[in-house]
């Protein structure tokens, strides 16, 4: 018996839908699939009918789905609730996305009340882990803390705003449109926009492609890229333009970049905290303090002009 099989079809199951099941759990699509298919060779019946159109269950995958699905729900609860309880006896887990790590965490080392005290409700360790994978970790009870980007509401999710910032072009020192104070996406019709992989923030991903789609820029000018300090080498060296948020002009390593804020983007990038919303400890709370406390007293202004 393969829980996590089992964990995939459910959420295949609610989805009916392949790629929103994996943005549920936080996996890539194939690895949804190649668990559904192999719980139907181990039960050796088709649980889900895929057309190019549709995912429905089989009346056996309806059957199978609502027979697994209360006690994996109480399995889960268990391991929530026994983890909440251990809270004061073994180190906070703090996840990061990477970029928000490099800019928060070794300021959190000396602004943590706890730190070089030995009691172990005073201790944390970090782990790096994506925007999608610390919603599913904290939802699960592994992760205590998580800091990303910008979150949506989420049902036992309790999420804190840290700190809003603008969305930023990234550009050449050199480019035309770094004399400018600020840009607008109109400005960026005609050159090759530069991006971070749209996976490690779906939500983020999805406002920004609606921005994209509104200024009129063609898809064919928006290109991937697997990491930040990917981009602003592209940036220096070949005066592409990249858009990323904007706190990352803080740990910028290319020097001949500089960062406009964008005037028409429709939203704000929000840096937040996420716990569990049944974790009420004073540990977690005065965690999510300090770094609130961090984030506010990051000033990026003297790197926007």
């Amino acid at each position: 018996m393969n829980l996590r099989q089992m964990e995939c079809f459910l959420a295949v199951a609610d989805e009916l839908h392949f790629r929103r099941a994996a943005d549920r759990l936080g996996l890539a699509p194939p690895s949804v699939s190649e668990a559904v298919a192999g719980l139907e060779r181990s039960l050796g019946s088709r649980l889900v009918e895929r057309t190019s159109r549709r995912v429905q269950l089989t009346p056996f995958g309806a059957e199978f789905a609502a027979a697994i699905r209360q006690p994996i729900e109480a399995l889960h609860q268990a391991h929530r609730t026994a983890r909440l309880r251990s809270v004061h006896h073994r180190d906070l887990v703090v996840a990061h996305t990477p970029e928000l790590g490099q800019l928060i965490l070794p300021r959190l080392v000396d602004a943590w009340p706890g730190a070089g005290d030995d009691q172990a409700r005073d201790r944390w360790r970090p782990v790096s882990m994506h925007t999608p994978e610390q919603l599913a970790a904290v939802a699960d009870g592994e992760v205590d803390v998580g800091l990303c980007w910008s979150v949506p509401e989420q049902p036992g999710i309790t999420s804190t705003v840290l700190g809003e910032f603008p969305l930023v072009a990234v550009l050449r020192a050199s480019d035309p449109l770094a004399s400018c104070r600020e840009v607008t996406l109109a400005d960026l019709r005609t050159r090759q926009i530069l991006i971070t992989p749209r996976a490690d923030n779906p939500y983020l991903e999805s406002r920004l492609q609606a921005d994209i789609v509104r200024a009129s820029i063609p898809r064919t000018h928006v290109e991937e890229v697997g990491r930040y300090d990917e981009l602003a080498v592209h940036v220096a060296t070949r005066g592409h333009v990249g858009v990323h948020p904007g706190p990352i002009a803080l740990t910028n390593p290319v020097p001949s970049v500089v960062f406009r804020p964008i005037a028409d983007a429709s939203d704000r990038v929000r840096i937040c905290a996420i716990s569990h919303a049944e974790a009420h400890t004073e540990s977690i709370a005065a965690l999510v303090a300090a770094m609130q406390l961090i984030v506010g007293s990051l000033d990026i202004d003297a790197k926007l002009t």
